[in-house]
């Protein structure tokens, strides 16, 4: 990693972030610390916790709570830490979406302490393949404050990632001022183990403790997925569950399966009685859905290129709300909604 703080001189520098998630329909949690070693032999540790917790929808509407916890510390310096709680109202679509909120909370340079307070607004939309974000948020920290306006993007296609941002700080008072940036490319190897490149500037965050720099990294990134995620073969039939509140009167749901086939790929099958369309959408296809045709009576199918590996996606029935079906493990994606795990073994 070559690492050059605003004010600094240039560094190069290794580090080390384990992470742990623990994800839930409903919940997040996260942890992560990190250990960063320059080239002169200073070094920096870091340790941050955050959590999450949604409401069920009701109209649309799903409320959250989020909390986070840091502390940081450069070589003998005060360590810096912060305390910071933000209640937010999601507006939940099946390809679109916004929300509003707020953050409150506490900051420390040893043992001082400064007051936090923030708004945020902000909207999605998924569309040709890619996730797309913009966001307006303004903080104060004691007497700072600084008015940060974004736009984002996330996009999957097959093994590889992107990710962008691009954002401009105005109506600044001690946080800085200007235009920053961030991309990221990885490539999955296998399941476990990606490469990453990403590089970019990142503004001065007041609320964490962190100055203005530029980077650029390249990285490993592991991980472990629980063998009991995704979905086994075959599932029994279950009950629709929504995105949005379940009507009592909904259908028997359907259900889902996967079958070898002399393809490249599996068979991806749906059995839902009295459908007159069926769509699935995922990661796989950059969340565009894909139609399935009609097989054997009340069964649906379609030819998914995919080898082995957890993939995420939901289905949509008659062009109604896209659902993940109760049974298959789920977690909560990045905007709110619910994804179902499938599993390519």
């Amino acid at each position: 990693m070559d690492v050059r703080y605003d004010g600094f001189l240039p560094s190069a520098g290794a580090s080390i972030s384990p992470e742990f998630r623990l994800e839930r329909p409903h919940l997040l949690v996260w942890a992560r610390g990190t250990y960063l070693h320059f080239e002169s032999g200073r070094h920096s540790l870091q340790a941050n916790t955050a959590g999450s917790l949604l409401s069920g929808a009701w109209r649309g509407l799903r409320a959250e709570f989020a909390g986070h916890a840091g502390i940081s510390q450069y070589q003998d310096f005060a360590s810096f830490s912060h305390l910071l709680a933000t209640p937010r109202l999601h507006l939940l679509g099946a390809r679109t979406g916004a929300w509003m909120g707020g953050t409150a909370g506490t900051n420390w340079l040893g043992g001082a302490s400064r007051p936090v307070a923030g708004a945020e607004v902000g909207a999605w939309a998924r569309r040709f393949g890619v996730t797309w974000l913009i966001s307006a948020t303004n903080t104060h920290v004691g007497d700072t404050t600084y008015t940060d306006f974004q736009g984002a993007s996330h996009a999957r296609r097959g093994r590889f990632t992107f990710d962008g941002s691009l954002g401009i700080r105005a109506w600044s008072r001690g946080g800085g001022h200007g235009v920053y940036g961030e991309v990221s490319g990885g490539v999955a190897i296998n399941p476990w183990l990606s490469v990453i490149l990403s590089g970019g500037r990142y503004p001065t965050d007041p609320t964490r403790g962190s100055v203005s720099g530029r980077y650029l990294g390249l990285a490993l990134r592991m991980s472990a997925l629980p063998r009991r995620q995704g979905l086994s073969l075959p599932l029994r039939p279950s009950h629709v569950t929504h995105h949005s509140s379940p009507d009592p009167s909904d259908p028997a749901a359907p259900s889902v399966e996967l079958r070898s086939c002399s393809c490249d790929g599996v068979a991806f099958v749906v059995h839902a009685p009295g459908a007159a369309r069926v769509e699935v959408a995922g990661d796989f296809s950059n969340w565009e859905p894909i139609a399935l045709r009609r097989a054997e009576a009340g069964a649906w199918t379609t030819v998914l290129g995919l080898s082995r590996g957890t993939y995420r996606f939901n289905i949509r029935i008659d062009g109604g709300d896209y659902f993940v079906p109760l049974g298959v493990s789920r977690l909560a994606d990045e905007f709110g909604g619910d994804v179902g795990l499938l599993r390519v073994p």
